[in-house]
């Protein structure tokens, strides 16, 4: 586990001149590599912050820059932008070396991050067994866990169309292939979860499309998956991400249109209605979404990214108030997929993480008030007391008509509007906001 200084304390060096990211709540404005409210030891609410947030970093982020432009214009000192092995095991100790710097126990990555794939499945076997055991071997210096693993099933060209749901049976065959090695390095490396991101399953012209055999198609393949990590006695949480979450608020792909997994809503039924909601659980950004997936119990972990707005204050609190109203983080934790500038050097990086990690260290701090002083869930109980007792309980617990109902209300005529009082207990949360920085 990570050391932390108390405040003002020395720090702790670590090589090529970056140090170590360390708790001090007495931290400058311009000290931005110290954390001012992630201090992983500490408990709040009966765990520890490292556990209540369980933050991973995306290594896909860690070697892109974005879509615009080709990591040949990134400024990264470890990255020769080649498809050597050599490179891929530098950006790895590279991104390793980071994660330790931040105290990040997790990390996340797509297959296609850890070598080149080619055309060859032999040579893409060797070069798996290859970096697989160079990994192994990092996670057990530096201490950092692969959190789960997902097959690239979007940037290849075979998978224009899509790769669950391909026209093309070979496609399939090509798609069913790269999970089942993905599932068997994921069981290798220890993962606790597995992601599978259907980024381009849809279809753009209904009058070329079978949808009803596309959907079973997308159903085939989850379902081998789910019963291939059985077969392999594996305890992995199966992920799935539907496409909206991946980050991108704006169109930058034209073949797809219609996505049959666009939201959460779409997502959930689907998963229901094909009874693999046992298997699956759902990856979501903060907000309704993700109120809605824990709603359902399917909220299987957090994404965060650049493109969300850290003034967001309110959002990521109420983020950390339903994960502790949980009781518990998601398996998935809270991955952090943040795309570098492209003239961001190591310290820069580390910069960039640093900021997420604090701002929703400082929400869950916030949201541990929030819960332990009660004040929300006594109003939350007071607003539904009527469903406590009498009818109004009844009608939670048994089966009631709609003769009851109408019976019901004849003898209980109300025509008052009760207040909800929402713009006290709107203020009352921007106070409970604005007190974070004394705590």
């Amino acid at each position: 586990m990570s050391t932390y200084a108390q405040p003002g304390g020395k720090r702790q060096k670590v090589k090529e001149g970056i140090e170590k990211v360390e708790f001090n709540t007495a931290a400058s404005a311009t000290d931005t590599l110290s954390y001012r409210y992630y201090n992983a030891a500490e408990r709040l609410h009966s765990k520890t912050m490292e556990d209540w947030l369980k933050y991973s970093l995306s290594f896909t982020e860690f070697r892109t820059c974005s879509a615009e432009y080709p990591r040949t214009s990134n400024n990264r000192p470890w990255d020769d932008n080649s498809h050597s092995m050599d490179n891929y095991k530098r950006c790895i100790k590279a991104f390793f070396d980071l994660c330790t710097k931040l105290g990040v126990k997790y990390w996340t990555a797509y297959d296609s991050d850890l070598l080149h794939l080619s055309d060859s499945w032999e040579e893409n076997k060797t070069n798996f067994d290859e970096i697989v055991e160079y990994i192994h071997e990092l996670g057990q210096r530096y201490h950092v866990k692969l959190l789960w693993l997902a097959p690239d099933l979007h940037t290849h060209p075979r998978y224009t169309t899509g790769a669950f749901t391909n026209n093309d049976a070979n496609v399939f065959a090509h798609a069913a292939t790269q999970i089942k090695k993905c599932l068997e390095v994921s069981q290798r490396l220890n993962a606790e979860c597995f992601l599978i991101w259907p980024h381009r399953e849809g279809y753009d012209a209904i009058f070329q499309s079978d949808v009803a055999r596309e959907l079973k198609l997308f159903v085939k393949l989850l379902k081998i998956t789910a019963e291939y990590k059985d077969r392999l006695n594996s305890k992995l949480q199966l992920l799935i991400m539907p496409y909206r979450f991946n980050g991108m608020q704006k169109w930058r792909d034209t073949e797809i249109l219609n996505h049959y997994m666009w939201d959460i809503t779409s997502c959930l039924f689907f998963l229901k209605n094909y009874g693999l909601d046992r298997q699956y659980k759902v990856c979501s950004p903060p907000g309704h979404h993700m109120y809605m997936a824990n709603a359902y119990n399917m909220l299987g972990g957090v994404t965060i990214i650049n493109e969300y707005d850290l003034s967001q204050t309110k959002s990521l609190t109420l983020m950390m108030k339903s994960i502790i109203d949980q009781n518990t983080a998601p398996l998935g934790g809270i991955n952090l997929k943040l795309r570098l500038r492209r003239d961001a050097d190591a310290r820069d990086a580390a910069v960039c993480y640093v900021k997420y990690i604090d701002v929703i260290a400082k929400a869950l701090r916030v949201a541990c008030n929030i819960v332990g002083e009660q004040i929300f869930s006594k109003h939350v109980q007071q607003r539904y007391i009527s469903y406590y007792s009498g009818f109004g309980a009844r009608v939670v617990s048994a089966d009631v008509t709609l003769e009851e109902c109408e019976e019901y209300y004849k003898k209980n005529q109300v025509h008052e509007v009760t207040n909800s009082k929402c713009e006290h207990f709107d203020f009352v949360f921007q106070r409970y906001l604005d007190s974070c920085d004394h705590i």
